[in-house]
């Protein structure tokens, strides 16, 4: 199977009547090689804007090469050294934390147009000129094997300006799997809101360099 490099992003799309309605893209994080683990996204998207073109452009296409005309997808594609490629088309909104991304930064309701697109009623979702808001959100894994020790940190985050949630994925006294000896454990899940995409992921990186979910070697 052919490695693409370059940056990863998800689209999501909604499609009514033959044609898309909507399509927002989201980046992704570099993730963690060899695993390919999930790292962190950011929305509206940071890459040009020429760039965001070509990928919204190629997940659309896609969609409809594959005959669907209504309905919610979740594209993922990478710009390459070779230009815009597919990873994969899943015909469904996108899950963890991609609703509450649309919703925060477009106020376009994945689920809601998911059930027009079922009762075949057209749709058509208002969409802003410029984003409600910008969001940022990681799962953090585990950088060491190890316990986790308590979630206290973690707790603490939650009272911060800007922290959507901060949920742990795991149990104190837990045994999980840092990157040297496996794929590792995800601790946590990090959701934040900022003014501007930057400002959202560098708060985000922020808080996970904090060690939110310490682990005991």
């Amino acid at each position: 199977e052919q490695y693409l490099d370059g940056c990863e992003v998800d689209i999501d799309v909604v499609m009514s009547g033959g044609e898309y309605q909507y399509a927002a893209v989201a980046d992704n994080g570099p993730t963690m090689e060899p695993y390919f683990n999930e790292t962190w996204a950011v929305c509206p998207s940071l890459l040009p804007k020429d760039t965001q073109r070509q990928l919204k452009e190629l997940g659309i296409a896609c969609v409809k090469a594959l005959g669907f005309t209504s309905g919610v997808f979740h594209v993922e594609c990478k710009m390459t050294s070779t230009g815009p490629q597919l990873i994969e088309v899943n015909a469904r909104m996108g899950g963890g934390q991609v609703f509450e991304c649309n919703l925060r930064a477009w106020g376009v309701d994945l689920v809601e147009e998911t059930l027009f697109a079922a009762l075949g009623i057209p749709s058509a979702p208002p969409v802003p000129k410029q984003p409600l808001s910008a969001v940022a959100y990681c799962y953090v894994n585990a950088p060491v094997s190890g316990r986790v020790d308590d979630l206290s940190q973690l707790e603490g985050l939650m009272k911060r300006e800007g922290v959507v949630w901060a949920k742990p994925l795991v149990k104190p006294g837990t045994q999980v799997t840092g990157p040297e000896k496996g794929m590792p454990s995800w601790l946590c899940d990090l959701f934040v809101t900022r003014p501007t995409a930057r400002e959202a992921l560098d708060f985000l990186k922020s808080l996970e360099a904090e060690n939110p979910v310490p682990v005991v070697v």
